[in-house]
């Protein structure tokens, strides 16, 4: 019989793009809240955002996809496991 083995690292990589998306939505929407006010501010205001998402969304990906993988009852693979 096979047993069946969990997919974390496409779990893992599934949950980041999810949060790449929410995070680029904010800095969009935060951006054009700047753009209102500040015009010249609105685009330093996004790239500063998007650059800041990728080292932001990685460990928010990584916690959320723990939290899941262990709700789920399976035992969390890993170097840190």
């Amino acid at each position: 019989m096979i047993e069946r083995v969990p997919m974390q690292s496409a779990a893992l990589m599934s949950v980041y793009v999810l949060t790449i998306i929410a995070v680029q939505a904010i800095g969009a929407v935060a951006s054009k809240l700047v753009e209102t006010q500040w015009p010249s501010a609105g685009l330093a205001t996004f790239l500063l955002i998007f650059m800041a998402e990728f080292g932001v969304a990685w460990p928010l990906a990584v916690r959320i996809t723990e939290w899941g993988i262990r709700a789920a009852g399976y035992r969390v693979d890993g170097v840190d496991a």
